[in-house]
């Protein structure tokens, strides 16, 4: 198990979860974008229920190992969702231009 430090609270959670937000805050930084996360967590009172965090490019999230005594919190739907989410952001590199902007109307050139 993990647990995500983030603001002045934390979140006790699976393994891959923690890695997957960690992942998804780094991703969200990198493309100056935020997004409200519902991540599986561990309650106080040992319960399973859900954690509300809004990741940024400001946020400063840590995910360390922590000793527990329960069952693995397993969720994979969730972190198959956030992957894909990651994906759908695209690459984050220049890519070839195949034709040039000679024939575009209206260009002002002295606006780039």
């Amino acid at each position: 198990m993990k647990r995500i430090h983030y603001a002045s609270g934390s979140v006790l959670t699976g393994d891959d979860i923690a890695d997957a937000v960690v992942r998804y805050a780094a991703a969200l930084a990198e493309n100056a974008a935020a997004a409200e996360v519902r991540a599986p967590a561990i309650l106080d009172n040992g319960d399973v229920g859900e954690a509300l965090m809004l990741l940024g490019p400001a946020s400063q999230i840590l995910a360390e190992t922590e000793a527990y005594d329960g069952a693995e919190l397993l969720a994979d739907g969730f972190v198959t969702d956030l992957d894909e989410r990651m994906a759908a952001m695209g690459p984050q590199r220049a890519t070839f231009v195949h034709q040039g902007t000679e024939e575009v109307e209206g260009l002002d050139i002295e606006l780039l």
